[in-house]
């Protein structure tokens, strides 16, 4: 059993909303203001004052509630984690482009010494050993320096193009955290379902900048249309100090839209001791085997998808692949065994293939998209998936499989990947 945190959205209509439309703009650009303000406090070490303290001071200051001040410390937290994960990624990638600039490096000053290359070809080869070395010099500075963080709340390009349209996308959301043991999960925006017009009624505390004769709760209305999402917050409502309720408020184009993150438990109904389903990936289906423990073959299934299109009409495709994919694990109770493709995710390392035909071939499927949605749909079931080596899994199936058992390639190739789960293929 498992904790897995998931997001529902709704859209907040002006008719139902008016008050928060007018209250949001004010708001948010105070809030967004402190949040920055925190993440470079808190880069400092909140210049040696207890984060109590800090607390205590930024209410004082800036005439704020105490459940206020608390969202835009954890929310800076939050944004600055990001902000160092992102850069220590990014320092990582120095190294690989150091190791590929010393490559070309060394491949130039072979082919310089060559007799046989022209005098026109060393030209153009010691004119790109040079720039090749100027980069090289500059991957070195950067590594040098050290790890830097990138603290931009917005793109400069933008902010040069158009800066009002800069300042409304730096300070589009406003965050109200929960807490499990308070009234609804958020004693800040609390929400309640009215049965009788079957959508969500909300209370929002104001701060105090913005109370008005006694006036601390402005009120609305929305209706969340995801049936599963509705279901579990429902439960957590029910439920006291079941699990806490975390909101997020975004400005879209002039739209309101709200975003409830909430808490489910999941339960792994899926086990590998009888057997997996093995998947070969392809441009435009996908073919499924179903082994038990011993390796033999108990069903083959293929499933196809929208491999060229709109992107929102492949995205549906995908999702209704994967949809059908870990119904069928969710049926018979079999985890989900796919190919290691590391090579069509950028951050992950590993040595390509001298075949350019299999580069190319690879790089066209839309295999993240794939990992992505089964990776998501997965979880909230409780099916486990599990990647193996896709090293040389046609050439096996091709050799071993095809004439032997009867099948194509790629249902052969999804019986080799099902088998290297328990090794033995």
């Amino acid at each position: 059993m498992s904790n897995i945190t998931l997001v529902a959205e709704s859209k907040l209509y002006v008719k139902d909303n008016l008050s928060l439309y007018g209250y949001f703009d004010d708001y948010s650009k105070l809030f967004n203001f402190l949040v920055r303000r925190c993440v470079h406090h808190l880069r400092h070490k909140l210049n040696g004052v207890s984060e109590s303290r800090y607390r205590t001071d930024l209410m004082i200051q800036f005439n704020l509630t105490n459940r206020m001040a608390k969202a835009v410390i954890r929310t800076a937290k939050n944004q600055l984690k990001l902000l160092t994960e992102s850069a220590r990624y990014q320092f990582k990638k120095l190294y690989k482009r150091r190791r590929s600039l010393y490559k070309k490096i060394q491949k130039y000053k072979s082919m310089l010494s060559l007799s046989s290359t022209s005098l026109k070809q060393r030209k153009v080869i010691k004119l790109r050993l040079f720039w090749t070395q100027m980069k090289l010099n500059q991957v070195n500075q950067l590594i040098a320096n050290g790890l830097k963080l990138h603290l931009t709340f917005g793109t400069k390009h933008l902010l040069k193009t158009n800066k009002q349209k800069f300042f409304a996308k730096r300070d589009n959301q406003v965050v109200y955290i929960g807490d499990k043991n308070e009234t609804c999960g958020n004693q800040q925006f609390q929400v309640h379902f009215n049965s009788r017009c079957n959508r969500f009624d909300y209370k929002l505390r104001l701060d105090n900048q913005w109370v008005f004769n006694s006036e601390k709760y402005i009120c609305g209305s929305f209706l969340l249309k995801n049936k599963e999402a509705k279901k579990d917050i429902l439960k957590t409502l029910y439920d006291k100090k079941l699990n806490p309720l975390t909101y997020r408020i975004l400005k879209r184009e002039g739209d309101l839209y709200l975003q409830i993150m909430y808490r489910r438990e999941t339960i792994d109904i899926t086990r590998n001791n009888n057997g997996v389903l093995g998947v070969d990936f392809n441009k435009g289906f996908i073919s499924v085997s179903e082994i038990d423990s011993v390796g033999d073959l108990r069903s083959l299934t293929r499933y196809n998808y929208l491999h060229s299109g709109k992107a929102t009409k492949t995205r549906t495709s995908m999702l209704e692949l994967v949809s059908k994919l870990v119904s069928q694990a969710a049926i018979i109770g079999k985890d989900i065994i796919v190919e290691d493709l590391v090579s069509l995710d950028s951050n992950k390392k590993q040595e390509k293939t001298t075949s350019k035909d299999y580069n190319r071939m690879i790089n066209s499927l839309k295999f993240g998209l794939f990992k992505r949605c089964l990776l998501s749909k997965a979880a909230k079931v409780g099916v486990s998936v599990h990647s193996v080596n896709p090293y040389n899994t046609s050439k096996i199936a091709r050799k071993s499989y095809t004439n032997r058992m009867k099948l194509n390639v790629h249902d052969a190739a999804s019986y080799v990947i099902a088998r290297r789960f328990y090794q033995y293929d």
